[in-house]
């Protein structure tokens, strides 16, 4: 796969290490639901392909990704609509096809990965940071429960408490602090992110890559056992969350540039 076939995503294979970026800069690589689709296929192609041994996932432009498309949920609400199933449950097998693979899968987070962006994120084997890089369980603050398994996976990493708190909060975790938290592998300079990204990839596609995917193989079976009924149940209470007057008044807010004033409704 030396080209890519996709729209809101572009992929390239070099030496072994394959490059999946996402490519909606001018929305800070929001998600369309076509990106969902795309990122899954492109995941399972590569994960095929013998060709490759690594993949690095990342984000054109200054963010990796700012999740949710706060435009698109616009629409949703006055569409009457809301938030459907099949979407909520696109972002799941989007971040289990990663997951799943049987490559290693490194996310080079410049700078924000926000909501979905920053489940996709935790989705990844390995997270290579900066200082300006910030992880964000933003779904609180739109007035959602969150989606993409982001806090299954997060709590995989941190540990529960942390987990509740960065999911209540909806507060950035730094590069700096996830470092520090084993969350990112790597702290680079921000001037040398992908050069150490892809050194770090190249570490990895020097090792045995049927050991490698055997390995990922017993984490899923045994560490992540369940994320299938999570992400079932996490559509339910997303569809229901998208329905309220707190929701339309988070994304009222956002539009607005002034801070939401929540009811309980």
């Amino acid at each position: 796969m030396s080209s890519s076939p996709y729209t809101t995503i572009e992929v390239s294979v070099q030496d072994h290490i394959a490059i999946l970026c996402l490519n909606r800069p001018e929305v800070s690589n929001a998600f369309s639901y076509e990106t969902y689709l795309e990122v899954r296929d492109a995941v399972e192609r590569l994960g095929a392909d013998e060709a490759v041994r690594v993949i690095i996932l990342t984000g054109k432009g200054k963010n990796f990704s700012a999740g949710g498309d706060i435009q698109r949920f616009r629409r949703l609400i006055d569409e009457k609509v809301y938030i459907q199933d099949q979407g909520v449950t696109a972002t799941g097998k989007m971040s289990i096809a990663v997951r799943r693979c049987p490559k290693p899968v490194v996310a080079m987070v410049n700078g924000a990965a926000a909501g979905a962006g920053c489940g996709l994120a935790l989705a990844c084997d390995f997270r290579i940071m900066t200082e300006k890089s910030r992880l964000i369980m933003a779904f609180s603050n739109m007035a959602l429960p969150g989606d993409t398994g982001g806090m299954y996976y997060l709590e995989r990493l941190v540990g529960t408490g942390r987990t509740i708190q960065m999911m209540m909060l909806g507060e950035p975790l730094g590069g700096k602090e996830a470092h520090a938290l084993g969350v990112a592998s790597v702290l680079a300079a921000p001037e040398t992110l992908e050069e150490e990204t892809r050194a770090f990839a190249a570490r990895l596609a020097a090792r045995p890559p049927r050991a490698l995917a055997m390995q990922k193989a017993a984490i899923n079976e045994f560490f992540y056992p369940e994320i299938d009924k999570f992400i079932v149940r996490e559509s339910e209470y997303m569809q229901a969350c998208s329905r309220t007057s707190d929701f339309e008044e988070a994304v009222t807010a956002f539009l607005e540039k002034r801070s939401p004033v929540f009811q309980g409704k």
